[in-house]
């Protein structure tokens, strides 16, 4: 069915070739407002005061629903009254016509204008036809009988674009000879618009081609009379060119002799009609020009080929300064710009305008965003990256989790690779993350892992958030100050000025207001952008907005949750019931949902219609909707009584679980908030509804989802009385294994022993040995903190070895090699933890078992024998793990592996062995993703740079560290310091550290370096005060680390000359002359013969020192320890 809207002449609506009745005056109004905004959204508001001005009725947008309703039976005859408006569409707050160009005949008049235009240079007749056409569509003035001052403006532009084109077609029909019968014409044309100097012109020009020159200086004559009497003004400069080319008789302005077609006059490239007086259509020297004024032309040009960028005032220079940032990206210079400020500031509508204006300049788009309400893990992401990209699904598991490593910061060091393969290389883009104050930590994971990359990368990463923060937990905190480091630009936005605020009110309102309403108006808000659209409105619909003396504005609440209730009441009773159920369900719902929970599918369109026009709700796609904005859902959600709110949830998880019968494990996350927000009595159906969907999200490798919802899960199941024991200890071990997959495995070890404890009580020895053995998972750090031992777990992990069937070799073997482990820093007992950890291996080795339980009992024995003493007695277990993980074809396990007989190896002095075991494990590590791993092999980096004596290197390679260590869950390790301060100390500059050193000397690694920097500054006498008496240090825990800090003990020892001191350590490290004081992963502290060769000399043992010293540069030399060369040179030197 045709439907055409017409409004040069009389506002009509014609369908199939016949007018229909619109109704009364206000409909065609509103008709004619949507007409006259070309297809863009016009606000309600904006509505209401061109059609009422100062006196619109009561519930005023309930007469504006009626008029649409009238309009969309006319427009859209054959519609569904359920079905989805096409023609006159509703958006949040406003309402746009949609109508096809062909079908409106004022924009069917501009575009034929300009395709004349666009024409006219190359092909007269063709421009001559088009403008025809568009003269023909005129019946009279524009929107004749319209009151609006907004109409008025249309109409005039309209004329003023219809005399353009009349003008350019007498133009062209004098270009083609048609001089004779334009006389007339253009005589009526001059008489109507006597002040149009084009007009004149051509009639100038037509006369003196008819052979009437004298006519023709006697028309530019009364042309001059009418702009000095009408308006005291001189013809224009065309107008004067062309009186001067007649009295000399220029021959640019006879009349053409060539066809209109010929190239050789029609090639110009204009965009419009030849100027008149150019008789061929070409430039002629010296001739006048008095055709259309180009500024005109490129006015008219300007307002056709669509608007400038679009901006939002008062934020221009925010605006500009992501358009710079967006223009860097497309050269290859990536950034992260972050835009803060508080609720309704207009973050999200910055972020919106600046893509946007991206767009137009060919930059690919996607945006993403949060809610506090529970959504899958990574969805702002993949919207983001899905419309930015168009291809499949990056952060899928089969793309980011590929390596099967396991842990949460893995995955994501896989997804954030596949991000920026895809990203590299391709054309400009600007990625838009709304709301991250609300992100998963999956989600902000990511961001971390991805932002330090954004400088090689053509792509701006525009992040939004809302402060102050507040009820946000760490993740948020630490992803921030990543991106503190990679130097984003920072946009902090506060409320609008009075300046800005008159501006948004104008585009807002289409009127001009006075200034003290603007005055008011921020008083009132701050100039927060939301709450002045809030407040707004409701003044708007009193009819009170050009006075703010008016009851209305006093009635206006100030709060803008208050403001915001206060429009949700004029809404008609079911719509403000359908609203509450959608806040209830969130921020965004399915129509479906207020379906089944409304109980009347009927209602819920109508409802939505309303809410909608008040610009509290928006379409989000076919069935879907969203609040406009968080705090609009939330003024509602919070002004629903908890007995109510506890209802309706209850109703929406039911209808949600009938919705989605057959794939609940897809919404189990949903289900179980709203079961949760239900209350006590459906607390079961909650824990159920977690534990669903924690399952499901460590399956798809989302672990830090994972663990909240196995947290959720046992913080309910302690509030349902029915919960029985078995449900409760699965709950906890799998909130211990979830744990360990985001590398927290200590914390793992609480939930894993109440389960154990749990089921050793009810008899279960078996279900307690796999709820211990959960916390063995990890294969890059233990459950026990260095150097904590627990009593009370060893009695636990005895007691449930003991219980277990004598026939579960494996089983039994697992637990002994854990229990081996728990006794590693246990005092007096290294004797139990050697014989344990050699029982498990021994019996592993007799089942004849080559799999992972081997390997899991091998990794554990290895992990109970880390002692300096039992270097040896590890050694074979090393090289058996490696061929292991090799033969399993475990890429992680091999990492692992490799990385600790590096450490081994480089005791050992076999420095090339270990490097090759380091260099393999990061291959591994950077191949399949395993960030841990990759973290390891980076520290261990260091410590190879700065064997080889290159500074400069290992200063970079910690920074790299560094910056990769705040992306990941591992952070906080101290590493990068303890590393940074073995190379100042290296470079003669350990001393710039020693504050900083100072105020974290309580971890006992840091409280030796700030010795050594006390030493190295010479400050000897406040550092025997400061440490004490000898007998007063406490021991180094005896492990990996051991050698390395007792080295660096020993020099500061030696230094105070303390002699007792001396001895002991002399004792202690004897043992190991064969060694190098090396931690592989951390420090290096010379060949254990220097640390000696120190010792003997405080102990004045001259030969004895310089044995151990040239020992200790024998070593050096053999392994190409340049640096420590010249250090032992130095000791020996000391002795002469």
């Amino acid at each position: 069915m045709a439907v055409q809207v017409r409004v040069l002449g009389d506002l009509e609506v014609v369908v199939d070739d016949g007018p229909v009745d619109l109704g009364g005056p206000k409909p065609r109004a509103l008709l004619a407002l949507l007409v006259a905004a070309d297809g863009h959204p016009v606000p309600v508001e904006r509505l209401v005061d061109q059609m009422w001005g100062e006196d619109p009725p009561a519930r005023v947008e309930a007469s504006m629903q009626s008029y649409v309703a009238r309009l969309r039976r006319v427009l859209e005859p054959g519609r569904d009254p359920r079905a989805p408006a096409t023609v006159l569409r509703t958006h949040a707050g406003g309402y746009s016509l949609d109508v096809p160009s062909a079908d409106l005949d004022a924009r069917r008049f501009t575009e034929l204008v300009r395709e004349a235009r666009a024409v006219a240079p190359h092909d007269a007749a063709a421009a001559v036809e088009s403008l025809t056409s568009a003269l023909s569509l005129w019946r009279g003035d524009a929107y004749a009988g319209s009151s609006s001052s907004v109409l008025a403006a249309e109409s005039t532009r309209l004329e003023e674009l219809r005399l353009g084109a009349v003008a350019d077609l007498w133009e062209l029909r004098l270009r083609e000879g048609g001089h004779p019968e334009a006389v007339a014409a253009l005589e009526q044309l001059v008489g109507r618009h006597p002040l149009q100097e084009r007009f004149w012109a051509l009639l100038a020009l037509a006369l003196y081609r008819s052979a009437r020159q004298g006519d023709a200086l006697a028309a530019l004559r009364r042309a001059r009379r009418h702009l000095d009497e009408e308006l005291g003004v001189d013809p224009g400069p065309q107008l004067r060119d062309l009186e001067q080319a007649m009295l000399r008789q220029d021959p640019s302005l006879d009349a053409p002799t060539e066809s209109p077609a010929d190239p050789a006059r029609d090639g110009q490239a204009g965009g419009g009609p030849s100027r008149v007086g150019q008789a061929g259509g070409g430039p002629s020297r010296g001739g006048p020009a008095v055709g259309v004024p180009s500024d005109e032309h490129a006015a008219d040009d300007e307002r056709e080929s669509g608007a400038p960028p679009p901006t939002l005032p008062g934020r221009e220079d925010a605006l500009a300064l992501i358009d710079e940032a967006v223009d860097a990206a497309a050269n290859g210079r990536g950034r992260v710009v972050v835009v803060s400020g508080e609720a309704g500031i207009g973050k999200s509508r910055l972020a919106e305008i600046a893509a946007e204006r991206a767009r137009r300049h060919g930059v690919r788009t996607g945006r993403g965003a949060w809610d506090l309400e529970v959504a899958p893990p990574l969805a702002g992401w993949r919207r983001a990256l899905g419309q930015l990209l168009g291809s499949r699904d990056l952060l899928a598991h089969d793309q980011g989790g590929r390596s099967g490593a396991g842990d949460a910061a893995s995955v994501v060091f896989g997804q954030a690779d596949a991000v920026v393969s895809a990203l590299a290389g391709g054309p400009p883009g600007l990625v838009v993350l709304d709301d991250v104050q609300w992100g998963d930590t999956e989600s902000l994971r990511l961001l971390r892992r991805l932002a330090p990359e954004l400088a090689e990368l053509p792509v701006v990463l525009l992040v939004t958030v809302r402060t102050p923060l507040r009820q946000v937990d760490d993740t948020v905190t630490e992803t921030l100050a990543a991106l503190a480091r990679v130097d984003p630009l920072r946009i902090d936005l506060t409320g609008l000025d009075e300046a800005a605020v008159s501006q948004w009110l104008r585009t807002q309102s289409g009127r001009e207001l006075e200034a003290h309403v603007a005055q008011c108006l921020l008083e009132r808000t701050d100039g927060n952008p939301f709450h002045l659209g809030e407040l707004l409105r409701l003044v708007v619909a009193e009819g009170s907005l050009g006075d703010p003396t008016a009851p209305a504005w006093r009635a206006v609440p100030s709060g803008v949750r208050d403001v915001v209730r206060q429009r949700v009441r004029a809404l008609p009773e079911p719509a403000a019931e359908l609203l509450t159920v959608a806040a209830v369900v969130g921020r965004g719902f399915d129509v479906t949902v207020l379906e089944a929970v409304s109980g009347d599918a009927n209602t819920v369109p109508g409802g939505l219609e309303s809410a909608q026009v008040m610009g509290l709700v928006d379409a989000e796609g076919p069935g879907r909707f969203r609040f406009t904005h968080a705090l609009v859902r939330d003024a509602v959600y919070e002004s629903v009584a908890a007995p109510a709110r506890s209802r309706l949830h209850a109703q929406v998880a039911t209808a949600l679980e009938s919705l989605h019968a057959g794939r609940v494990d897809d919404h189990a996350a949903e289900l179980a908030e709203h079961y949760r927000l239900a209350g006590p009595a459906h607390v079961r159906s909650a824990w159920v509804m977690a534990r669903h969907a924690a399952a499901a999200a460590g399956e798809s490798a989302a672990y830090d989802e994972a663990l909240r919802l196995a947290e959720l899960t046992v913080a309910l199941q302690a509030d349902d009385p029915t919960v029985e024991a078995s449900d409760r200890e699965r709950a906890l071990m799998a909130l211990a294994f979830a744990l360990n997959r985001v590398a927290r495995p200590v914390e793992s070890w609480d939930p894993a022993a109440r389960a154990a404890r749990s089921a050793m009580s009810r008899g279960d020895a078996a279900t307690a040995a796999e709820a211990l053995l959960t916390v063995t998972g990890s294969l890059v750090w233990g459950w026990r903190p260095n150097p904590q031992w627990d009593d009370d777990a060893i009695a636990l992990w005895g007691d449930v070895l003991a219980a277990q069937d004598p026939a579960a070799t494996v089983t039994r073997a697992k637990l002994t090699a854990a229990l081996a482990y728990e006794h590693l820093y246990r005092p007096g007992s290294a004797g139990i933890g050697t014989r344990l950890a050699d029982e498990a291996v021994a019996a592993v080795r007799r089942s004849g078992v080559h799999d992972a339980d081997r390997m899991t009992v091998l990794r554990l024995a290895q992990a109970a024998l880390l002692r300096p003493d039992l270097l040896h007695h590890r050694a074979a277990i090393a090289d058996e793990l490696v061929d292991l993980a090799l033969r399993l074809g475990h890429p992680q396990a091999l990492a692992s592996a490799l990385a600790v007989r590096a450490q081994d190896r480089g005791e050992l002095g076999r420095l090339d062995q270990s490097w090759s075991d380091v260099v393999r494990s990061h291959e591994l590590a950077e191949r399949h993703h395993l960030s841990q791993n990759a973290m390891v092999a980076g520290w261990c980096t260091v410590v190879r740079h700065q064997l080889d004596g290159d500074w400069e290197a290992a200063e970079r390679q910690i920074a790299r560290n560094d910056a990769f260590e705040a992306t990941m869950a591992m952070s906080g390790y101290g590493l990068s310091l303890c590393q940074l301060s073995t190379l100042r100390d290296r470079q003669g500059r350990l001393g710039e550290l020693e504050p900083t050193l100072r105020s974290l000397r309580a971890h006992p690694g840091v409280a030796e370096l700030h010795a050594l920097a006390m030493v190295r500054q010479g400050r000897l006498g406040e550092l025997r005060t400061l440490l004490g008496e000898w007998r007063e240090q406490p021991h180094i825990t005896f492990d990996y680390l051991w050698l390395v800090l007792t080295a660096m003990r020993a020099e500061v020892w030696s230094a105070l000359g303390d002699r007792g001191a001396a001895q002991d350590l002399y004792d202690q490290l004897l043992p190991y002359a064969d060694r190098l004081a090396i931690s592989v992963p951390v420090a290096f502290h010379g060949s254990v013969p220097l640390s000696l060769g120190r010792l003997a000399r405080t102990l004045g043992h001259a030969d004895l020192a310089r044995q151990h010293l040239e020992a200790a540069n024998e070593v050096h030399r053999r392994l190409g320890l340049t640096p420590w060369v010249a250090i032992t040179d130095e000791e020996i030197a000391t002795l002469d």
